[in-house]
């Protein structure tokens, strides 16, 4: 059975009847005239059926898998669980550390000094990047580890805006 594809002004339909429900928790006072201005321009007639489940549940037909479009599922065999052993940790930069192994922690250091290098470079004298060229200095493992701290702690402490995570001000 080949596969049905919807057309356009199902399409339509389909999208004329989701915009038809009434949303009362919108906080939006704005209303888009657009989009009646491009129906009207195209003059398109929409043929919306009151009962929006019936008509979408006829566009999809179920039907059993071929041997053919079945797709090969490998068995899981392993063991459910942590592959180390939990109780020899004893704080949550250990666990941190399962994850962000020595390993990344290269690669994020070379490739971020590669990124800068490439990018302060690329430009030309004229370029706002090239007056910080003088400012850079590569950057290590432990400077990567205390900006992936304060990413991690912008999710636990509140501030006003971006710009406070980020100064040496005393606020």
């Amino acid at each position: 059975m080949p596969r049905k594809f919807l057309t356009q002004i199902e399409i339509e339909n389909l999208m004329k009847n989701l915009d038809e429900e009434n949303f009362d928790d919108s906080d939006s006072e704005f209303e888009d005239e657009s989009e009646n201005s491009i129906l009207e321009n195209n003059e398109i007639e929409l043929d919306v059926s009151a009962n929006f489940d019936e008509e979408a549940d006829g566009l999809f037909v179920w039907k059993e898998v071929e041997a053919s479009e079945m797709i090969n599922v490998l068995p899981f065999s392993s063991k459910v669980g942590l592959k180390v052993d939990a109780l020899s940790f004893k704080t949550e930069n250990d666990f941190f550390k399962l994850m962000l192994t020595d390993e990344i922690l290269a690669v994020l250091v070379e490739e971020t000094n590669r990124y800068a290098f490439d990018l302060l470079n690329l430009h030309g004298e004229s370029s706002d990047k090239k007056k910080h060229a003088s400012l850079w200095k590569p950057t290590d493992k432990n400077e990567i580890l205390n900006f992936l701290g304060l990413i991690l702690l912008m999710g636990h402490i509140e501030k006003d805006s971006l710009q406070d995570y980020w100064t040496t001000e005393i606020i």
